[in-house]
């Protein structure tokens, strides 16, 4: 994989659940579980829209402790 990252405007079109296009998501998350770096941005997007809060309704899978990575 190249040095490419995810934009911040994909990045919150995803954590606000804009994305409609099936193939545009299915592409961000592929990257997000490709890529800690997006992964970690994604879920510090996540924190600040949820408030700080721990709770998400994102599964734990693009986070790096997760045991499937």
């Amino acid at each position: 994989m190249g040095e490419q990252h995810l934009s911040d405007v994909h990045l919150e079109r995803y954590v606000n659940g804009i994305i409609y296009d099936a193939a545009e998501l299915k592409w961000v998350e592929s990257h997000l579980y490709e890529c800690p770096d997006c992964a970690d941005r994604m879920w510090s997007m996540q924190e600040s829209e949820d408030g700080g809060s721990a709770e998400t309704e994102t599964p734990d899978l693009y986070r790096r402790d997760d045991p499937l990575q």
